[in-house]
């Protein structure tokens, strides 16, 4: 029996590191997943912002068509106040000449503000230009790792399946089945040591006289806490291969 254990748990750590590179292999696109729509986001910013410098140039630029037009139009108020007799006449015209002042005047402080915001608008086109080139290169610089790596996983598990082929017919059919019923439904581990009488994934405690018919390895024996396969993890046999 302890070599038919022995053979398990070889089977078992075969399958841990095709589990491990299947997740490594899994992780690859998700990474590059990331920095895309980090991209992505940062793209979508720096265009929202070039449209809105262009929309301030736009809207400063009928501003600015707004105060010539109120220039022109205070320059010929006062060229008309010499040509005006009458009091009342003279005072509307100064009225009418002193509401396009006013109207230029919140006009120009409108400027300015948008002379700010242009400013504003236009470091942060900067700042997003120079983050997108720099994650435009880490983008192709991981794209460029995980698509290697992903190459290399692919020759390990290729390999890896082959070796896992070859533990599986030194197995023992029955338990090689009780086996793959066992991390089927548990996901891994199936086979799990017992130390100071602890089986050491579920960390419960096994009964006494289980522990001592464990140390025997006469049989296949189960956890009764999580049904994992057990064996007695001090025996020497088994230490070599617990951790390889």
């Amino acid at each position: 029996m302890k070599d038919k254990i022995k053979v398990l748990i070889e089977l078992q750590n075969c399958d841990n590191r095709i589990q491990s590179l299947l997740t490594r292999k899994k992780k690859g696109p998700s990474r590059i997943q990331a920095l895309s729509d980090e991209m992505e986001a940062v793209s979508k910013g720096f265009q929202e912002d070039e449209e809105r410098l262009d929309t301030i140039k736009s809207e400063r630029r009928s501003l600015e068509q707004e105060v010539e037009d109120l220039d022109a139009k205070i320059q010929k108020g006062n060229e008309k106040l010499s040509n005006i007799k009458s009091n009342k006449e003279y005072s509307a015209a100064l009225k009418e000449i002193e509401g396009y002042k006013k109207k230029k005047a919140l006009l120009e402080d409108q400027l300015i503000q948008q002379m700010e915001e242009l400013e504003l608008v236009k470091e942060r086109c900067r700042a997003n230009s120079e983050q997108l080139e720099t994650l435009q290169q880490q983008f192709e610089k991981d794209k460029k790792e995980v698509q290697d790596e992903l190459v290399e996983i692919e020759k390990e598990l290729t390999a890896l399946e082959k070796e896992r082929t070859a533990i599986a017919r030194k197995a023992d059919p029955q338990l090689l089945r009780h086996y793959e019923l066992v991390r089927e439904r548990i996901g891994s581990h199936a086979v799990s040591p017992v130390i100071g009488g602890v089986c050491k994934t579920c960390n419960m405690g096994i009964p006494p006289q289980m522990f001592n018919e464990l140390m025997k390895c006469l049989e296949l024996t189960s956890c009764p806490h999580c049904n994992r396969i057990i064996y007695w993890g001090d025996d020497a046999q088994f230490q070599e291969l617990t951790n390889p």
